[in-house]
């Protein structure tokens, strides 16, 4: 009876070992936006978030959102121009409501026409990082802050811009 008991537990073992020797493959995207001269991110150096999500406060209309960033290039001589792409605004899903939207990179709002970021108040040297610039706070806000009367669902995209300029020997 005893020899019994064994060879079932041998073979519930190897039915058990068996079963588990599937294997599985996992294939996953991988995407990578390379400029060698700058990036932005955020204060901590990991990368910004693809989404934002703003609150809408009925009495006063949508929350600013603020990241603290830092610009990270490979030239700490070198200032930076800061622009966006293209007006930016909030669309609701039928395209009929337009909320003008306002980014501002250390409280200096950005237009579709470059602000220059000047190197030497920039890239201080009192990080701990090299060539990552000082903390600043990058803000996302409703242009002019007013409850929006339109309900639903509102998307945009904000293309910030980054230009390194040339340095002068």
């Amino acid at each position: 009876m005893h020899a019994i008991l064994k060879k079932a537990a041998l073979a519930a073992a190897l039915a058990t070992a068996s079963l588990s020797a599937h294997a599985v493959e996992t294939k996953i995207s991988v995407y990578a936006d390379v400029d060698p001269t700058l990036a932005l991110l955020r204060d901590d150096g990991s990368a910004l978030p693809d989404a934002v999500t703003l609150t809408h406060d009925p009495l006063r209309g949508l929350v600013p959102s603020t990241q603290h960033v830092r610009i990270h290039s490979n030239d700490e001589k070198a200032d930076i121009e800061a622009k966006i792409g293209g007006a930016f605004a909030l669309v609701n899903g039928d395209g009929k409501v337009t909320v003008p939207m306002t980014v501002s990179l250390n409280r200096r709002a950005l237009t579709e026409s470059p602000i220059e970021f000047k190197a030497a108040d920039l890239f201080t040297g009192a990080g701990s990082t090299p060539g990552a610039s000082i903390s600043m706070p990058l803000t996302i806000a409703q242009t002019t802050p007013a409850p929006i009367t339109t309900k639903g669902a509102y998307t945009g995209i904000v293309n910030i811009v980054l230009n390194q300029k040339a340095t002068t020997p």
